[in-house]
């Protein structure tokens, strides 16, 4: 039987055609595996990373919270009408009622600075506390919690030092848990308190302590604001005890006794890591900050990274099969007429503006070039929301920094020392004794005059004539009590109704009153003028001279050398020397220059002809400033 010899063969072209695809399916799958490898790395150390930055951008966000909460409590730190209710221990009811409407006003003065403020505690070493908190709206006094502030106390000392404060975790008094207004929730019970010692001006010693409570909602909310949806959270003090978390059932347990594997992990200041938790696989970074030492723990589960990688996936399929089905049935003519739309396309590329984010190309068929246009149209458009966002980043960053700056103001404006109210107040009592006449009744106006002006700290700009007004009020109850003292002031009528910062020349009269003339038994002479600039109608100059002592070249020096500081440094200048108020004046004047009119105002002292001391005050006026 003869056997067909005939077989059925593959032309050249169908073979090289059939292997050549082939190789381009091998191909095609090895780079798909290697790129999707590659991918899963580059995105689980990208996620790193970004959680880095989240984790550093939140934690200055809590330290600089923690920050302005310990400045807040500055202002009854520094206030002697807080250390004498500190030092006093049996009260009338009359100095109670008076004690108390005294503390509701500072104490509403202090929340109104940090409305994230929810709770202020006073307490002397006697465990008699005087205190205002949201759970309870009536001011408390007399209130025996000696047990929860010892608790307070004990732990505070123990903990970290925060601009002079100690922070504290921990919850709510009892006795503020049976209120009316007190609703159960986790975020609002346990709280963070700012415990700073209050220590008497003569002997240097402590008289009490203020604790300022805020809910760990304020930690919740920071840390909602900076970290995405799919990130869990853990926040613990220094001793790992868990503030704030996302996931509630935590929060007030230790992280050694919850996740002892998770804080095996964490060495040094910050890193990142992966860590299998009840079965489930996470990527793990974390950080310890340098300033408050509390840790921040963020956790983004491998699954969600996955799932984002989904989409490359399927990208890298839907280009692979557009591509093989390209080499199989593209045509000559075909590819000719896509290289020349890919030329005419690459041309418009190089011809490209950057500055011409708007506009967009025809896509045409969504070929592999229309692929390309189409990805290109949405980079641009990308880049013009990029280009959006980022301007609206800088004013929102800018709004934020004049917020910060008007806080910082309304701190430097409390600083008014008391010395002078009660000095004068005594001389007018003794004067009464012995003259019984109208001078009293006339000091008594002057009085009241000078501090309803110098108390307006509300008018953040008044005109040089209501500042002149309170300095003629301040001088004519001087030359009461010194009658030796010689004050003159020549204004300039165009000055008169310009507008300058409230309350920045009283602290540079008193300096030479106080410095200049003292030693002199206050026998001289004070001299104010102040100007508008001849060659430039937009400055304003000052000029006040005393015919005192004069001041030694070093301190001068040292005064002078503060025009060169930002408002920032002028605030630690002015914090470090609380003990010494010998330049606390002159700072604040500067500090307040400063936060208005940045570089175009400043204060130079020089010595005049007589050997004393003559500051001028230089200020543009017309410049921009924050309101």
């Amino acid at each position: 039987m003869k056997k067909n010899s005939s077989h059925k063969t593959l032309s050249i072209v169908k073979r090289i055609s059939i292997t050549n695809i082939g190789i381009f399916i091998i191909a095609c799958i090895l780079s798909i595996v290697a790129t999707l490898k590659l991918n899963v790395e580059y995105h689980i150390d990208r996620d790193a990373q970004m959680m880095k930055v989240y984790i550093s951008n939140t934690l200055s966000s809590i330290d600089n919270t923690l920050k302005d909460m310990g400045r807040v409590s500055l202002i009854a730190f520094s206030d002697q009408t807080v250390q004498d209710i500190l030092k006093g221990t049996d009260y009338s009811f009359d100095e109670k009622m008076e004690n108390e409407e005294y503390l509701k006003k500072l104490y509403s003065s202090m929340i109104s600075i940090r409305d994230d403020v929810r709770g202020i505690y006073i307490f002397n070493n006697e465990d008699m506390v005087f205190y205002s908190d949201t759970w309870n709206p009536f001011l408390g006094f007399d209130w025996n919690v000696e047990s929860f502030f010892q608790d307070v106390k004990i732990n505070s000392d123990l903990s970290t030092n925060i601009s002079g404060c100690h922070m504290y975790v921990g919850t709510l008094p009892e006795g503020f848990k049976y209120t009316q207004t007190y609703t159960k929730n986790i975020f609002q019970e346990n709280n963070i308190y700012l415990v700073r010692p209050i220590r008497s001006f003569s002997p240097f010693e402590v008289i009490g302590y203020i604790a300022l409570r805020t809910p760990i909602l304020t930690l919740q909310k920071i840390c909602s604001n900076y970290l995405e949806d799919n990130i869990s959270y853990i926040v613990a003090d220094e001793n790992n005890n868990v503030a704030c978390s996302s996931n509630e059932k935590i929060i007030s347990n230790n992280l050694e006794d919850i996740y002892p594997e998770l804080l095996e992990q964490v060495n040094g200041a910050k890193g990142s890591f992966s860590l299998t938790l009840n079965q489930e696989k996470y990527l793990c970074a974390y950080q310890r900050s340098d300033y408050s030492n509390m840790l921040l723990i963020t956790l983004k589960n491998y699954d969600s990274i996955y799932d984002e990688l989904s989409i490359l996936v399927i990208t890298c399929i839907v280009i692979t099969v557009i591509s093989a089905l390209f080499v199989l049935f593209c045509a000559y003519g075909f590819t000719r007429k896509n290289l020349k739309r890919l030329t005419d396309f690459s041309l418009d590329i190089q011809n490209f503006q950057p500055g011409d984010l708007t506009r967009q190309y025809d896509v045409g068929y969504m070929d592999e070039v229309g692929v390309l246009k189409d990805s290109f149209n949405k980079m641009i458009r990308r880049l013009n929301d990029l280009v959006i966002s980022e301007y609206q980043a800088r004013d929102q960053l800018q709004k934020a920094e004049i917020s910060e700056q008007k806080m910082a103001m309304l701190y430097l404006k409390q600083q008014i020392n008391p010395h002078f109210l009660y000095n004068t107040l005594d001389m007018i009592r003794l004067k009464a004794a012995i003259n019984k006449d109208t001078e009293v009744s006339q000091m008594l106006m002057k009085l009241v005059s000078f501090y309803r002006l110098s108390t307006k700290v509300h008018d953040s700009m008044v005109t040089v004539r209501k500042e002149v007004d309170m300095l003629d009020a301040y001088m004519s109850l001087m030359c009461y009590r010194y009658p030796e003292i010689r004050y003159h002031s020549d204004i300039m009528p165009e000055a008169m109704d310009m507008e300058i910062p409230n309350f920045i020349l009283q602290p540079l009269l008193e300096n030479s009153l106080m410095h200049g003339l003292k030693d002199r038994r206050y026998q001289g002479s004070v001299t104010l003028r102040i100007c508008v600039n001849e060659q430039d109608n937009s400055e304003l100059d000052i000029w006040l001279s005393d015919d005192g002592i004069g001041i030694p070249d070093d301190k001068m020096e040292e005064l002078n050398a503060y025009n060169a500081k930002d408002s920032e440094a002028l605030y630690r200048v002015q914090t470090q020397s609380q003990g010494d108020r010998t330049h606390l004046g002159v700072i604040n004047v500067i500090s307040r220059l400063k936060l208005y009119y940045q570089k175009n105002a400043e204060v130079i002292y020089t010595r005049n002809k007589t050997g004393g001391t003559t500051v001028k005050i230089k200020i543009k006026t017309a410049s921009e400033r924050h309101e």
